[in-house]
């Protein structure tokens, strides 16, 4: 890819799919500078490797198996520093509600949610972002963690279990957090 339309045909990637690296990476990580730093690495990899992209996938569970990876290996980097800045506004959307009250209590839930997704292990929160962030298929998740539908349906059923009673855990008790932010359970 040289030249002015590989120019135009990377703004069109990040344009499309730009919103969904970002989120993933920063669900995955935690951090939204890192999350920033793996955005920038994924569509320099995908313009890099655009010409060897053999469409098997889609363009879409292609760049999430970029941008995971990159997420992997940003984890085992050692530069590596927590800072929790609340991931609900990320793509400058902003929630809309009939009342106040009903605006507290889905900030409230979402909240919650976000709690107990953060609080799993990342292989484990990896399936919940692929599954009902991203909305990929079964077949999509197995393509991209390289692991059979049948894997992905028992692995997804048994984190959608514990995150259920993390969830319903985080209502019995009060919310702790440590000094950075992070969410402690």
């Amino acid at each position: 890819m040289k030249g002015d339309s590989s120019s135009r045909e990377l703004s069109a990637l990040i344009d499309e799919y730009g919103s969904c690296v970002l989120n993933t990476a920063y669900l995955y990580l935690n951090d939204r500078q890192l999350a920033e730093d793996v955005f920038q690495e994924v569509f320099l990899k995908a313009y890099l490797k655009m010409d060897t992209f053999e469409a098997r996938s889609s363009v879409k569970t292609w760049l999430i198996r970029i941008t995971i990876n990159q997420c992997k290996d940003t984890i085992k980097s050692a530069y590596k520093s927590r800072v929790n800045v609340g991931f609900d506004r990320l793509d400058g959307g902003c929630l809309i509600c009939q009342s106040a009250e009903q605006a507290a209590e889905e900030n409230y839930e979402n909240e919650r949610l976000y709690m107990a997704v953060m609080s799993l292990e990342p292989k484990h929160r990896e399936l919940i972002l692929l599954r009902y962030y991203n909305e990929l298929s079964l077949d999509e998740i197995a393509s991209i963690l390289r692991i059979s539908n049948g894997a992905v349906r028992t692995r997804l059923s048994r984190v959608t279990a514990v995150l259920r009673k993390i969830y319903d855990q985080l209502d019995e008790q009060p919310v702790k957090k440590a000094a950075g932010g992070e969410v402690l359970l």
